[in-house]
């Protein structure tokens, strides 16, 4: 039902949030701070699940290295999942606002995709790997006609990332203060989004008319008739 709906919803921005927090307090990587936090989370039978992908680590110069039980080395990744775009917040009761703000027609497009990270290794940086995995998770989405945004959030600080979601066409949608708490320090994120399947998310002019409306509301006291 729709508060099992609520409920599912409301955990699930909760975790990718701490999953967030933790990526950027490690200074843009997975490191053993991080995997250590992941494992703590775990139950012993999911830590032994998960011993295919981060199963060992070596430091050189300074830097993480992840490899695999294949002895491969994980250069990078992109962990992100499709979500529908009729979700609920729970505290409302209500349809989700980024839900609402990106995909406004939820039966035309019933689903979207998050990025929750996107990470390297630092001596794979600044070689287009990044750009790669993402237009990875484009083509995925290019080839979904229900999906209808990519959507992502990014702390204000974080130029680099910001200078590439804008070259691989990300809008920017709006600033979200204090979304994350790092070392007790609040931070505010942007929020960032790409389009597809004629979905026009928070450009929809519908949308935007709705929203001066609800905005000289306010400033009139209500007065203006819905």
């Amino acid at each position: 039902d729709n508060n099992d709906a609520c409920r599912a919803a409301s955990l699930h921005q909760q975790n990718e949030r701490e999953k967030m927090k933790r990526f950027y307090s490690n200074g843009f990587r997975f490191d053993d701070n991080q995997n250590s936090t992941f494992k703590n989370e775990t139950s012993d039978k999911e830590q032994k699940e998960d011993k295919d992908v981060f199963t060992k680590q070596s430091k050189k110069d300074d830097n993480c290295i992840f490899v695999n039980d294949c002895g491969e080395i994980i250069a990078g990744c992109v962990v992100g999942s499709f979500l529908s775009s009729s979700m609920f917040n729970v505290k409302t009761g209500a349809r989700d606002e980024t839900a609402t703000l990106l995909v406004p027609d939820s039966d035309e497009h019933p689903e979207m995709f998050y990025i929750m990270t996107l990470g390297t290794s630092r001596g794979f940086r600044r070689v287009g790997l990044g750009s790669i995995l993402v237009n990875r998770v484009v083509d995925m989405i290019k080839s979904k006609q229900e999906c209808g945004a990519l959507y992502l959030h990014v702390i204000i600080y974080n130029e680099t990332a910001i200078k590439l979601y804008e070259r691989l066409g990300f809008s920017r949608v709006k600033k979200i203060r204090g979304y994350y708490t790092i070392n007790s320090v609040n931070y505010d994120c942007y929020l960032y989004a790409r389009y597809f399947h004629g979905n026009l998310g928070h450009n929809n002019s519908d949308y935007l008319s709705n929203f001066a409306r609800l905005m000289l509301s306010k400033m009139s006291g209500g007065l203006i008739a819905g």
